[in-house]
């Protein structure tokens, strides 16, 4: 029985590290915004008030109206399985948060959540475009665009800064995401989050 609970707690502290080994804050919180649990980057986000906050106990943004985005896809993805992603700003940054919400669920039980990560706009490893490459055989170009739309960036900022039209960007959008085997915007910056994960 020692020996079990010895195990139980060295899982959970390893957990914890590497959560907190990560360069994007996690979040875990149920259909009403109960969070659960959260690494370091996500709690300083969150108890500074920070574009994220907490609201009677409940996840929360400083903007109303995101703050109702953030209940309805936290909802959308705790009870009907579907993901979701949005931009939440920020009164202390230029730079707004951008959160990933997961559908999350364990085998072994009903309980079903949310996995929330959070991104600052422009925070990425310096490696974040050569191992998109490697990933997923992107060209240059592809690679580029992509870790700048994981980053938050917006599609017409994106062409412009690259000397390109809409048109171009989209259809290299179009080709990274037939490479990554994806369908829509929100799914391609999911995936590609995986090939930026450590500090």
């Amino acid at each position: 029985m020692d020996s079990e609970v010895e195990r139980g707690v060295f899982e959970a502290h390893v957990a914890n590290a590497i959560l907190n080994l990560v360069n994007f804050g996690v979040i875990v919180a149920d259909s009403e915004g109960c969070v659960y649990a959260a690494n370091d980057l996500a709690w300083s986000y969150v108890q500074h008030g920070d574009g994220l906050g907490e609201k009677g106990g409940l996840l929360n943004a400083e903007n109303d109206f995101e703050a109702e985005g953030l209940r309805s896809r936290i909802a959308s993805a705790v009870r009907q399985g579907r993901p979701g992603a949005m931009l939440v700003h920020r009164s202390r940054s230029q730079k707004p948060l951008v959160l990933l919400i997961e559908p999350f669920s364990t085998d072994d039980s009903n309980f079903r959540c949310a996995l929330i990560t959070v991104r600052e706009v422009g925070r990425s490893s310096v490696h974040a475009v050569e191992r998109a490459r490697m990933m997923f055989n992107f060209s240059p170009a592809e690679a580029e665009i992509v870790s700048r739309v994981a980053q938050g960036r917006e599609p017409s900022e994106i062409a412009a800064e690259r000397g390109v039209s809409i048109n171009t960007l989209r259809v290299q959008m179009a080709s990274a995401m037939v490479k990554v085997g994806v369908h829509r915007q929100a799914e391609l910056v999911s995936v590609l989050s995986s090939a930026d994960v450590l500090e």
